[in-house]
């Protein structure tokens, strides 16, 4: 810790930019690993919180536990201020104190008032505040980062507009910014951004990214941005609005245990992915993979299927002969409360964005479910085709 109180990393950015890997690589470092975690998250049931928290201890919503805060839902908005006020406290009661704090903020966030936020107890200060940039995304909406810096006009489309909009706020405010996935565009093209960025933010430092391939301490050299420049920049471009998330997008969550049928799930994405669908992510399950639970990420027309491991539902069912009675009577006990056809599998999926967009691709997703006459086929042991991957990373 130093003079001035104990460091805030602040990792922000645009929506599906990377925050939650690169964190969860820096955490993999010894010296972070027991570095308490903010998570601010426009999500009702806080993925990125549960994501980063120890499997057998699940975030609590507005509060410190083992560690990791999970602000989401109305902590990430019209309660922000005070909630985090609650988490520093609670931080600073732990023993031994932390050298170091991490705080990974949604992409919608504005950063004005979360840095007020942050910086209201004076035991902490913001060491970096560090904005990552989706290359790919920043190649094929925002002309390389021109559209930016105003030398090219920005799309009439009004989602990626307010998209621009934003992204250019949170830079203004930043002392690093990453530039991740630089392995889906040309060398050309990496090049081209980071001389946009640098033009938008002189004074902050740029970091190259594939893979989460940046480590926190090769940030060191960076110095801590100053609070009252920061102050005087939010004034300066009337930045000050008390609204801790931009306005226009809105979370909308989707709960369901219905099986997805694959086929159309997978045109669901293909036909009705819209601009001003920013982010979706979650858990489902595919009729066709009745035993994975499987974390779906998007933002953009990038999508990522991940395994996260197996149902209980599946697992009990013994098939390779592994468990034994106990444990097979131990996991019946557990699915008692669940789902009489499905047991714990279920599909929870919060979609980031504008209204309309939200809107469609919601009644995409409902309409993409299986029906009831799919469902009893599936029950039956009926095949579905599955056009997704095969392998699939493991989380």
């Amino acid at each position: 810790m130093s003079s001035e109180g104990v460091p805030i990393v602040v990792i922000c950015g645009f929506l599906g930019s990377g925050k939650t890997t690169i964190l969860r690589r820096w955490r993999q470092d010894k010296a972070l690993k027991n570095a308490p975690v903010i998570v601010h998250d426009l999500s009702e049931f806080g993925l990125d919180a549960e994501l980063l928290a120890d499997e057998d201890s699940p975030p609590t919503p507005g509060c410190l536990k083992n560690r990791v805060a999970a602000l989401h839902g109305c902590h990430a908005r019209e309660k922000l201020h005070e909630s985090v006020a609650n988490v520093l406290q609670e931080i600073s009661k732990l023993d031994p104190e932390p050298d170091l704090v991490l705080c990974e903020s949604t992409g919608a966030a504005l950063p004005w008032p979360l840095i007020c936020a942050l910086t209201q107890d004076k035991r902490f200060y913001i060491r970096h505040f560090i904005v990552t940039v989706d290359a790919l995304n920043l190649h094929r909406d925002f002309a390389d980062g021109d559209v930016l810096t105003g030398e090219t006009s920005c799309s009439e489309d009004v989602a990626l507009r307010r998209a621009s909009e934003l992204l250019a706020e949170q830079i203004l405010f930043a002392s690093v910014i990453i530039i991740t996935k630089i392995d889906t565009i040309p060398d050309s093209a990496v090049n081209a951004q980071a001389k946009a960025l640098q033009k938008l933010q002189p004074n902050a430092t740029i970091a190259l990214s594939a893979h989460a391939g940046v480590l926190l301490p090769q940030l060191d050299a960076t110095l801590a941005p100053k609070l009252n420049v920061l102050k005087s920049r939010a004034k300066q471009f009337g930045l000050t609005n008390e609204s801790a998330t931009a306005g226009g997008v809105d979370a909308l969550v989707i709960r369901d245990p219905r099986p997805f049928h694959p086929e159309r799930l997978y045109e669901a994405c293909r036909s009705k992915l819209g601009t001003g669908l920013y982010r979706t992510k979650g858990f489902l399950w595919l009729a066709s993979r009745p035993g994975q639970v499987l974390m779906w990420q998007q933002s953009g027309s990038q999508i990522a299927l991940e395994l996260r491991g197996y149902w209980r539902a599946e697992i009990v069912q013994n098939l390779d002969g592994n468990l034994s009675p106990d444990e097979v009577d131990y996991l019946n006990e557990q699915l008692k409360s669940n789902h009489p056809i499905f047991g714990d599998r279920h599909n929870e999926l919060t979609l980031i964005g504008m209204r309309n967009a939200r809107e469609d691709f919601a009644l995409a997703l409902k309409e993409a479910l299986c029906s009831e006459q799919e469902i009893k086929a599936w029950q039956m042991g009926e095949t579905f085709s599955d056009p997704w991957p095969d392998l699939l990373q493991k989380v």
